[in-house]
C-alpha cells in the first residue's frame, strides 16, 4: 500500500463503522456500531520527547487469556505523532507492552472501563529508552 493510502485507511474504515447503522437498547440508549480502542499509545522517543523513525514497532495488550497485538502503527501526516490503538472494545486490566527496534520495550499496566455501549478508551504515552 503507498504512504498516502497508507494513512486514509484507518481514517476511511473508522469513517465507513460511524456512518453505519445504530443498535438501540432495551432501555433507549442508542449506540453506535464503531470498535473503539480502548488503549490509544502515542509514542515517543524518552530523551527528545518527540516522534521517533521508530522501526520493528509493535503493541501488545494481555488481559489473561486475552491478547490483542498491532504492528500498524499511524503517522500523523502534519505531526509526524505516532499513535496505535490496541484491545478494540475490550475493557479491564491489560498489561501494555510497546517494542522497537533499537529500544528497551516499554510496559505498563492500564485499566479500561466501559459505559452501556462502548469502552471508554485511555490515553497512554509509551516514552521508549534506548
Amino acid at each position: 500500500m503507498s504512504p498516502p493510502l497508507r494513512f486514509l485507511a484507518p481514517a476511511a474504515l473508522a469513517l465507513m463503522l460511524a456512518c453505519g447503522r445504530s443498535a438501540t437498547d432495551p432501555g433507549g440508549i442508542v449506540c453506535t456500531e464503531e470498535a473503539r480502542a480502548a488503549i490509544n499509545l502515542t509514542i515517543v522517543d524518552s530523551v527528545t520527547g518527540a516522534a521517533a523513525a521508530f522501526t520493528g514497532l509493535w503493541g501488545r495488550a494481555v488481559d489473561g487469556v486475552y491478547r490483542d497485538s498491532s504492528a500498524f502503527a499511524f503517522v500523523n501526516p502534519q505531526t509526524g505523532a505516532v499513535t496505535l490503538g490496541l484491545a478494540y472494545e475490550h475493557a479491564g486490566t491489560l498489561a501494555v507492552t510497546v517494542h522497537a527496534n533499537g529500544y528497551r520495550d516499554w510496559q505498563k499496566t492500564v485499566v479500561v472501563t466501559k459505559d452501556v455501549c462502548h469502552v471508554i478508551g485511555v490515553q497512554v504515552t509509551a516514552r521508549l529508552a534506548k
